[in-house]
């Protein structure tokens, strides 16, 4: 109780210090969705490499083109529209404050933005020469290393030969390595290959000879006069609004309304450790006049279980990438997938229209095993996906919508959204999804509130409202059903969400916002009536108090407070609580940074889990999930020399009082702590 008592005072003294860090909105975001996903360590390279890319590589707004400013991956389509019609109107910006002048551009955003963007004549187009990529061209290396100090009951010293025959048992060691090296010059060439093993899998042993359980190799070439873009190997795929096919990672619901919208990079190249939500193959993107078509083609193997009595019929694709027992490795790349598609794109003014179509074979028939929940979903050896999107844009009112369609149900999914810049200060967005219970692509990320575009409808309304520089308001309102059964859920269902935060920005240094999060939802009871389970209502509330300071130019704080509170009719109401702090500090004299955090937590259940979005090293992103009582600390350090090396070294530390054992089956822990250590190098010629 003692230390709970310092920390809350200890958080409230540092109400009147904060952290305007320009981070802070894009840290948001990304912490909720990795709450809404339930994701602890998502990866988000690709995001975190084009903004790395864009810091050291600024874009230049007076001569990027659309495709270039939705690569950037802050602006929305509005945003965009609305600059290229300043441009085409008053000629090149002598300013970047000059973007204040234009509608839902914003001096908060203009700041979000700066250290990614410039105004200047640069050629945004280089030749690609041999001469320029030898004296242009940029490598880059990273290597990371992670271990865990306290041995799981899968690591337990025992022969080769009962790990062999055990799915008991790890056949790797405890710790993780990964190495990733990529060439590129500006924009316009990328080539790289990246190298992975995960904790508990074999390194130069047994199935792993060659040493990593995981490769990926990709060459990426832009900007010919017709094909805009062409990647060899393995790559991305985004089309429309992410209802028929979408490979790569795409934020969801937020308070940011931008994100409501997605602007589809139609191909990128995979630089991520994600070992499924990827084709292999080749893209090309040509253009003509209006008119751009992508033609895509992939071949690659997938892990999937087979029926015990059957080596002819799949009953599930596996997404875990893991491969550390015989269980495992048995059902590596066991299942081949192959892809082709074809999306036409026909642009003029502010109207965007598409047409896709996507074929997906497997060499062996998907079978699911039966249950009443997963009745509609996909059973079969192919089927054939396609997909009409739109966007346009009127004065400040900008309109899209996808309409996808599967032959082998003969169902669709449909979305239709509207953002609109009222003014300089106020935005509103309106979106409506109906997503029919039989409608599944194997590859999508369409705005939802479950996790896949399936057997949903639901009607959006969100509002951001900044009356001064001082006060900034945003939130909004999501009722959602499910006509169907689901998961765990015997019933078709229904349920609101609704969320507002209040920031308070009184100066450059202190920023502080106060959230509530409230969620209303429908799920089994824990009773049963005559053999049946009906549903209950679960009200789940979540209000959080986050401020961040920064002193000056070496020190800078932050600190949160959360609570929760589950309510339902068939179980003891629950609560929890989180509550951290952080401080960072860098030297003046050295190019050392350090980032220290304390943090407790005290909840009912894992049901009354709270998220902490952490500090990681480049590249990396972590929120666990803290539920039971505990405490957890970590450091960060980064170390940066000769200005084309940095390390970071991040040591944590986590403690459940009165807890003989952490975790369960092949991860438990005997004891009350845990420990781990990551070290990460990237270098840079």
């Amino acid at each position: 109780m003692d230390k709970k008592i310092f920390i809350i005072s200890l958080f409230f003294s540092s109400f009147y210090l904060y952290s305007q860090e320009k981070s802070s909105i894009l840290q948001q975001r990304l912490e909720y969705w990795m709450e809404k996903n339930q994701q602890e360590n998502p990866d988000l390279t690709q995001i975190q490499e084009m903004w790395e890319f864009f810091l050291e590589n600024p874009l230049n707004l007076n001569k990027a083109t659309k495709q270039q400013l939705v690569q950037l991956d802050l602006l929305s389509e509005l945003q965009i529209n609305v600059l290229l019609r300043h441009r085409e109107q008053s000629g090149v910006l002598l300013s970047i404050y000059e973007l204040q002048t234009l509608n839902s551009w914003d001096t908060d955003f203009i700041e979000l933005i700066s250290p990614f963007v410039t105004i200047d004549e640069r050629c945004e187009n280089p030749p690609l020469t041999w001469k320029e990529l030898i004296n242009n061209g940029m490598v880059e290396g990273v290597t990371r290393y992670q271990h865990s100090f306290q041995k799981s009951v899968g690591y337990m010293n025992v022969s080769d030969s009962i790990k062999m025959n055990s799915n008991s048992y790890y056949l790797g060691n405890s710790d993780y390595y990964l190495t990733k090296i990529r060439y590129t010059y500006f924009q316009r060439l990328s080539i790289g290959l990246t190298a992975e093993k995960d904790a508990g899998e074999p390194f130069f042993r047994n199935v792993n000879k060659n040493g990593f359980d995981y490769y990926s190799f990709h060459l990426n070439i832009k900007g010919g006069k017709y094909v805009k873009n062409i990647v060899l190997g393995d790559y991305h795929i985004q089309i429309g609004q992410g209802l028929n096919c979408w490979t790569s990672f795409a934020l969801g619901k937020s308070l940011e309304l931008t994100t409501c919208k997605k602007n589809a990079q139609v191909i990128r190249p995979h630089t991520s450790i994600d070992e499924n939500r990827f084709f292999r193959g080749v893209a090309v993107d040509i253009s003509k006049k209006r008119f751009t078509l992508l033609f895509f083609a992939s071949n690659n193997k997938k892990d999937a279980s087979f029926s015990v009595d059957s080596t002819t019929q799949v009953l599930s694709v596996l997404n875990t990438g893991y491969h550390r027992t015989q269980n495992e490795i048995a059902h590596k790349d066991k299942l081949t997938e192959s892809i082709i598609g074809a999306y036409l794109r026909y642009d003029i003014g502010n109207l965007h229209v598409g047409i896709a179509s996507v074929f997906t074979h497997f060499s062996t028939a998907i079978n699911k095993s039966l249950k009443p929940y997963n009745t509609y979903d996909f059973r079969g050896q192919q089927y054939q996906s396609s997909s009409v999107d739109y966007s346009y844009i009127f004065r400040n009112i900008l309109l899209f919508g996808e309409l996808s369609y599967v032959d082998f149900s003969r169902k669709s999914a449909v979305l239709q959204g509207v953002l609109w810049a009222l003014d300089s200060r106020t935005s509103l967005s309106v979106l409506y999804r109906n997503y029919d219970k039989g409608y599944e692509t194997m590859y999508n990320a369409g705005f939802s509130e479950g996790n896949s575009v399936q057997n949903e409808k639901g009607v959006y309304v969100g509002i951001s409202f900044k009356p001064s520089q001082l006060w900034k308001f945003q939130g909004y309102y999501d009722f959602f059903q499910y006509p169907w059964l689901k998961y765990q859920v015997n019933l078709p269902s229904n349920g609101i969400e609704n969320v507002l935060q209040v920031t308070l920005t009184p100066n450059k240094k202190l920023e502080c916002y106060l959230r509530y999060h409230g969620q209303l939802s429908e799920q089994n009871s824990i009773l049963s009536t005559n053999g049946l389970v009906d549903l209950v209502s679960v009200n789940q509330k979540n209000i959080r108090l986050h401020l961040n300071y920064k002193i000056n130019d070496q020190w800078g704080m932050r600190a949160r407070i959360e609570c929760v509170s589950i309510a339902r009719k068939d179980k003891n109401y629950e609560t929890g609580i989180l509550i951290f702090q952080d401080v960072n500090y860098e030297f003046k004299s050295l190019p050392l940074e350090c980032v220290a955090r304390i943090e407790l937590f005290d909840t009912d259940s894992y049901a009354a889990r709270i998220y902490g979005y952490e500090s990681t090293p480049l590249s990396q992103f972590s929120c666990p999930a803290l539920f039971g009582k505990g405490n957890r600390t970590y450091l960060l350090i980064r170390y940066t020399f000769l200005k084309k090396i940095d390390c970071w070294m991040k040591v944590g530390f986590s403690n459940y009082p009165g807890l003989e054992k952490i975790g369960t089956g092949t991860d438990q822990i005997l004891g009350s702590r845990k420990s781990e250590i990551n070290l990460q190098f990237r270098w840079r010629l």
